[in-house]
């Protein structure tokens, strides 16, 4: 057994071979690295670039480990998260998608996103990843509005973002994301729907809006907490999403997630993986995994992660705890969820009565307009998206 490979995971190893043969993978890698710190980031993430190398070892160490271990299996999801990803160095890009695909089976391979920061790429770092088979980045633009992007302590600015999403463009990535945070001290509804309008007309084919979220600590959390900035209020955020909602398909961008937009086969891959509670490996401090009835998080101290040290909190999911995240995930897709096939699974696993309860709470629900069943298909109405931490927690 590879010394790379936690011994806690050692002796689950047949397990987690099996899940990883059964069908493809969605590998996930993190790269902690940013210039600066944004005030509202509670992520993994340093700006001690000087453990840069000793991680980006460590993390092909540990491709090569669990590659082997798993036997090879097959990915058709690549994602490079962080962090700033396109912090990474020409060669280390390289050495460490040579490691990947020197290490898995990327024949299925559908998608590999790269997370970029605007403040942090040009042509030829662009043109090198799509020369290695990146084809989809995904670049963290938050706003179009020089102050707010100060206040949220990005490192770009307006005039960068949109050259970012330019460039990528012309280094051949044909996928192109952009990120669009809602919820900012001192954003108007008017401006979101804007920089929303402003996107959408650079060709991007997928938008992403994330409410921010200050549930840990962070700067801008200790300002708002002393009274010096203020949140709009959450009739003012769901206005918002509301107005989103309406503009954008418009724009030739549909919902396909809560949070998600895009236009017609250009979904995230990778992510809808995540809805559809289908298998990943992630790799780097703070991954995430999820093979089987088993899900594990790395250590989040990256020097002790980069050294081998760090400690692993793996869960072994019991029965009910599978068939509830079925629902609790998939309803956060438009499409909603196949209740006819959950209802098997519940009959497979004998817990018949668990999603009985459920199904009886969302026809309630439904009655209140927050929910649409289409035959023996569940979904939530515009409303009940908007309400979704609520209805989801049934499933808790």
């Amino acid at each position: 057994m590879s010394p790379d490979l936690p011994p806690v995971l050692a002796e689950r190893l047949p397990a987690l071979r099996s899940a990883a043969q059964a069908e493809p993978l969605g590998l996930y890698l993190h790269i902690p690295f940013c210039l600066d710190r944004c005030t509202y980031c509670s992520f993994t993430t340093t700006r001690d670039r000087e453990l840069q190398p000793a991680t980006i070892r460590r993390l092909i160490s540990q491709v090569q480990a669990w590659g082997e271990a798993l036997g090879c299996p097959r990915v058709d999801t690549l994602y490079l998260g962080g962090g700033t990803p396109s912090l990474l160095t020409p060669a280390e890009l390289a050495e460490l998608t040579a490691a990947v695909r020197g290490a898995f089976d990327l024949s299925p391979l559908r998608e590999a996103t790269f997370e970029a920061n605007p403040g942090t790429v040009d042509l030829a770092w662009l043109q090198q990843a799509r020369a290695l088979g990146w084809d989809r980045v995904s670049l963290g633009v938050q706003a179009l509005d020089d102050g707010l992007l100060g206040r949220l302590g990005r490192i770009h600015g307006e005039a960068q973002a949109l050259e970012a999403l330019d460039l990528a463009g012309r280094a051949g990535f044909h996928r192109r994301s952009a990120d669009l945070m809602v919820g900012i001290p001192g954003q108007s509804l008017a401006k979101v729907v804007e920089d929303a309008r402003v996107l959408a007309a650079t060709g991007i084919d997928h938008l992403s809006i994330y409410l921010l979220d200050l549930d840990k600590a962070c700067p801008l959390r200790a300002d708002i907490d002393a009274g010096r900035l203020s949140l709009p209020s959450e009739d003012e955020v769901a206005d918002v999403f509301e107005a989103l909602q309406d503009a954008l398909p418009g724009l030739g961008l549909a919902p396909y997630e809560i949070s998600n937009y895009a236009r017609p086969g250009a979904e995230s891959i990778h992510n809808t993986r995540y809805w559809e509670r289908r298998p990943y490996l992630g790799l780097g401090p703070s991954a995430a995994s999820q093979l089987g009835a088993f899900r594990w998080t790395e250590s989040a101290v990256i020097p002790a992660w980069a050294d081998g040290r760090g400690a692993l909190d793996v869960q072994e999911l019991d029965a009910a705890e599978i068939l509830a995240e079925i629902p609790l995930l998939g309803l956060r897709l438009h499409r909603g969820v196949a209740w006819g096939a959950l209802r098997g699974e519940a009959d497979a696993r004998h817990l018949r009565p668990l999603c009985d309860g459920w199904e009886a709470r969302l026809h309630d629900l439904a009655k209140e307009g927050l929910v649409v069943w289409e035959g023996d298909q569940v979904r939530l109405s515009p409303r009940g998206m908007l309400l979704s931490n609520g209805i989801l927690q049934m499933f808790v």
